[in-house]
């Protein structure tokens, strides 16, 4: 995991925009098209065989599942394949700034979307080592949901229809929120309130603190892309 975040983090901050450099931007709209595709199915996978093997059982507590390492009844390990398989598409997710280097859109390249892919990697790896099968599942079965409707959004656009998105674009943004928000209520409950399944307190602080700063960040750019953007938009109108 380190390694690969290691050599991501280079590509990013260094090699990719030093190849760039003194090229024209790539065209690779039919491979981010196939890429969009996989992306969805492999989401969509995953999120169904998570919430099969969790939330969809009896014995699963929603508002309180601790991890016991001693559990391994059919039931229980039935979530190694879906996590393998939601852990390779957060790797797979580092191409979403490759493309981006590729096609010189540097801008977009922002502190929020390194740190949320690079966040979302080490998450998976320490789930899956640390706290299997236990309440913090519900980052895995949320965030899956969420991005097989990111993707079909993104799949949708590069086909370029002559069709306004920035209300689909904003409604992404606003379900990103909204995981957020329900995280946040997921790990507060065993935190704050009643935590009867010895679920890890210092992974549950951990987590709820990284939800908290992802939020932040994304509020503020929900707050400079859609609120205070359509303000300066509204006082330019007045003026004219």
């Amino acid at each position: 995991m380190f390694a690969c975040l290691s050599v991501y983090m280079l590509v990013v901050l260094k090699l990719g925009p030093q190849f760039m450099k003194n090229r024209k931007p790539y065209n690779v709209d039919h491979i981010m098209r196939l890429y969009n595709v996989m992306q969805i199915f492999l989401n969509l996978f995953a999120f169904y065989e998570m919430t099969r093997y969790s939330y969809w059982r009896s014995d699963f507590n929603l508002l309180c599942e601790g991890y016991n390492p001693q559990d391994v009844r059919p039931a229980t390990m039935g979530l190694t394949r879906p996590i393998k398989l939601y852990l390779i598409s957060k790797y797979l997710d580092f191409f979403d700034t490759f493309f981006f280097l590729l096609r010189k859109k540097f801008n977009q390249i922002t502190f929020l979307h390194v740190y949320h892919h690079i966040l979302m990697v080490s998450a998976t790896h320490s789930y899956g080592s640390q706290l299997f099968a236990s309440h913090f599942t519900s980052t895995g079965v949320v965030n899956s949901f969420i991005h097989v409707i990111m993707y079909t959004y993104y799949l949708v656009a590069s086909l370029k229809p002559n069709i306004n998105l920035n209300k689909w674009k904003k409604m992404v943004t606003q379900l990103q929120l909204l995981q957020f928000g329900l995280l946040a209520i997921h790990y507060g409950l065993p935190l704050f309130f009643s935590n009867q399944c010895n679920v890890s307190i210092p992974w549950l602080w951990v987590a709820f603190l990284n939800n908290a700063c992802i939020m932040g960040l994304f509020s503020n750019f929900y707050y400079k892309t859609y609120i205070r953007a359509r303000s300066k938009q509204h006082s330019v109108e007045k003026a004219q």
